[in-house]
């Protein structure tokens, strides 16, 4: 058998085509589980058994060292098998791993040193923050993190300070955002310091001063193929379309409908005018899916199919037809995650799997606390990727110790966390200073600010933060005995502007701590649902120091997997459970305004998530979830409705107090139970007024409002008011708002506005 016959002979045939086709730009479109790794390994190999060209001839790049390594191992195998002798080094690399090889080579070219320093974001930040203090620009009106956003934006769209200056046609910043962005580049210059976004621009740039380099390296890569093409942001087309300008033996796979990245710069429109920049391309569609069910793979074709930004194909498999997807509706976030629990737990009894065969899925990193404590009250070991246990994050770190100062004023672990957090101009000398102080006179730090202030130990701009500081504490320690657990947390929130610093800085980051935070505020109501009375603000912290000491699962054994849809493509498990897929969750939307593009990204994320799915496949909503401590009714995501119901099947909960409003319809199908397919029209035209007595639709005028009366809350908009409770200080106002949610507010401290 012939070595082209050798790699060829177990693929499917147009497998076999894109290994086959080797000149020419080629644009491999390759649907989930079809196979592409094979094809790009297989590929390479063939050219190089082909004597097209040498190891060191072909550069492959993708987007993950995991993926680099996988595929460089799988090449070498192939290679061996076909007894052909591998003499020079492979260029399999990602994008940024490849730019640091030419950097280190031609840095002196840009003027820069060798070697030179990598700036991780943190170091980044920190430059930026001193940057910004040198120009004397406020870090209130221009958060830190918002600046180094754009900077990095700029970067993938291949601008410089100068470019920007000149009126680039791609973006606009603003002149003092431009004056930080060149600040920031002279002092990384000074420092001879490249900063991740720069890997790529600087090599963009080397290209462009210096034709000779460029063509070398034109000369040198004869044949390039790029992994997952649908992710490439705007520098890193640049740079493909500058390697492969003379040869034009460009290879690029990827797939549109698994395009999820926009929010980090991904262009989908670089997959999608493939063939506009190469008009000779050949095209191949992978299009057998050898991963999930064909069920699974029905179901995930048809929703895609409602997406307008994509190529025309068809995702099919020769598997088995398996399960039904289960479509599971519960009441709350609580019976949701108790029904994925219990479920794994019921088919580990039955013997034929193990615990690394489940994924739980999620649309944001807030959403796994609730499942994470139904885990562990099953001791069913779990492992979270791409995140940190939910108690263990920087904001939930931070508002706990908040409530831990405010009731144990000596907390110095407490105190020395938060005393600068928000922002608030209280450098790392001075905590020094003060903590070499409270050791010299053996007093807490809180004392030790106390005296500080009195005997004037520092200056009067230092000594005028420390003192709002400690006021800001002792407020906060007055306050905590008077109100509940819950009502406190939201006052801690208000008092600190904890989520106003966050929204400012207006990243997706900031976005999901904001979550995680709300969250924070959800298990608080929920642990005073569970204790009554005896939820006070020590047994919460103690129950919390209990769980954690707990929450130690070695990540080496065998375990439950979870994580977000975001960070499961590229993976695969034989069963997945997809939680949360309601209206404003899922699909989700930056601001709360949907646009097509938005809708269409989110539509691609549920594909992702589905398809990682061998076996079988899960997907829960709920009709109640608590957001910021209240419940708010959104209707089924949409995409469960786009899922022929011939793919699926219904089951919800039986709630004695509350029937489901999924319940009846299609019965004739699945018959009159507790299974249906779902009514999803009916549920989103429920309104409030069938779950709230009129007991509690009630405001006095001795609380200055009428019912129905126009607010306007700082963040959450125009709404009415709904109901009130108690009086004077601890009046609670709850309030409608336009959204259809109904959120209840500390009077004094809610800075409601009448209109």
């Amino acid at each position: 058998m012939s070595s082209s016959n050798s790699l060829t002979h177990l693929l499917n045939p147009e497998q076999k085509r894109a290994v086959e086709t080797l000149n020419g730009p080629l644009l491999i479109l390759a649907g989930a589980g079809s196979g592409k790794t094979r094809v790009l390994t297989h590929r390479m190999a063939n050219l190089i058994a082909q004597g097209m060209a040498s190891t060191d001839e072909i550069l492959c790049v993708t987007f993950t060292n995991k993926a680099a390594k996988e595929m460089e191992h799988r090449i070498f195998k192939i290679l061996a098998d076909l007894s052909v002798p591998v003499t020079r080094e492979l260029w399999v690399n990602t994008f940024h791993s490849f730019c640091v090889r030419l950097l280190r080579q031609h840095i002196d070219l840009l003027d820069y040193k060798k070697p030179f320093t990598i700036y991780d974001s943190g170091d980044q930040l920190a430059l930026i923050k001193r940057v910004m203090t040198a120009l004397n620009i406020n870090d209130k009106m221009f958060p830190p993190k918002n600046l180094q956003s754009r900077i990095s934006n700029a970067k993938m769209l291949g601008l410089t300070p100068d470019a920007l200056r000149a009126g680039s046609p791609l973006t606009k910043m603003d002149p003092k955002s431009l004056d930080v962005f060149t600040r920031y580049e002279e002092e990384m210059k000074r420092a001879n310091a490249l900063d991740f976004d720069d890997l790529l621009l600087k090599t963009y740039e080397l290209f462009r001063m210096y034709p000779s380099i460029l063509e070398f390296y034109q000369n040198k890569f004869r044949y390039i193929m790029v992994d997952e093409y649908q992710d490439t942001n705007h520098i890193q087309y640049l740079l493909v379309q500058m390697l492969a300008k003379s040869h034009r033996n460009l290879c690029v796979v990827g797939d549109e409908d698994q395009s999820i990245y926009s929010w980090r710069g991904a262009d989908i429109s670089n997959i999608l005018d493939f063939e506009k920049d190469f008009p000779e391309a050949v095209v191949v569609k992978l299009e057998e899916n050898y991963r999930s069910s064909a069920n699974i793979v029905n179901a995930a074709t048809k929703l895609i199919s409602n997406n307008s930004q994509r190529k025309e194909k068809t995702l099919f498999t020769n598997n088995a037809e398996g399960d039904l997807i289960q479509i599971r509706e519960e009441r709350n976030e609580y019976d949701e995650a108790r029904f994925v629990a219990k479920t794994i737990q019921s088919l580990m009894s039955s013997g034929e799997n193990n615990l690394n065969d489940y994924a739980i899925f999620y649309r944001t990193n807030a959403q796994s606390r609730v499942l994470e404590e139904q885990l562990r009250t099953l001791a069913l070991p779990y492992r979270l990727i791409g995140g940190i246990r939910f108690y263990e994050r920087a904001e939930i770190k931070d508002l706990l110790s908040y409530l831990r100062l405010s009731q144990n004023l000596q907390d110095d672990m407490a105190l020395k966390r938060i005393i600068n957090v928000p922002a608030r101009g209280i450098g790392k000398t001075t905590v020094e200073h003060l903590e070499q102080k409270a050791n010299e006179s053996r007093q807490s730090l809180y004392s030790t600010i106390h005296q500080a202030i009195l005997d004037r130990s520092f200056n009067a701009g230092t000594t005028s933060k420390l003192r709002r500081f400690i006021d800001l504490i002792d407020d906060l320690t007055a306050q905590q005995s008077s109100f509940k657990l819950s009502e406190f947390y939201a006052i801690v929130l208000e008092k600190t502007e904890y989520v106003i610093s966050l929204k400012k800085e207006d990243t997706p980051e900031a976005e999901a701590r904001i979550a995680n935070l709300e969250e924070l505020d959800n298990a608080i109501a929920q642990f005073e649902q569970e204790r009554g009375e005896e939820a006070s603000l020590s047994n919460y912290l103690e129950e919390l120091t209990l769980a954690s000491d707990q929450d130690q699962v070695d990540g080496t054994v065998n375990a439950i997997t979870m994580m977000t849809l975001h960070i499961s493509k590229g993976l695969e498990y034989p069963f997945v459970f997809i939680v949360g897929c309601e209206e404003n969750l899922f699909p989700a939307f930056r601001g709360n305004e949907e646009s097509a593009d938005d809708l269409e990204e989110e539509r691609r994320l549920a594909y992702v998530g589905m398809t990682r799915a061998r076996n079988k496949l899960w997907m829960t909503h709920t009709k109640i979830r608590r957001v910021w401590g209240q419940e708010q009714m959104n209707p089924p995501s949409r995409f469960l409705k786009e899922i022929p119901k011939e793919f699926t099947q219904f089951s919800s909960a039986t709630f004695a107090s509350s029937p489901s409003r999924f319940a009846a319809q299609n019965s004739s199908r699945y018959g009159s139970g507790s299974s249906s397919r779902s009514g999803y029209d009916e549920y989103a035209q429920t309104s409030y007024d069938d779950d709230f007595s009129q007991s509690d639709n009630y405001v006095p005028k001795s609380s200055g409002y009428t019912k129905d009366q126009r607010v306007r809350h700082p963040t959450f908009g125009v709404g009415k008011i709904f109901s009130t409770e108690g009086s004077g200080d601890t009046l609670k106002i709850s309030v409608l708002f336009q959204d259809n949610t109904i959120k209840k507010f500390v009077a004094k401290y809610a800075r409601l506005e009448k209109v």
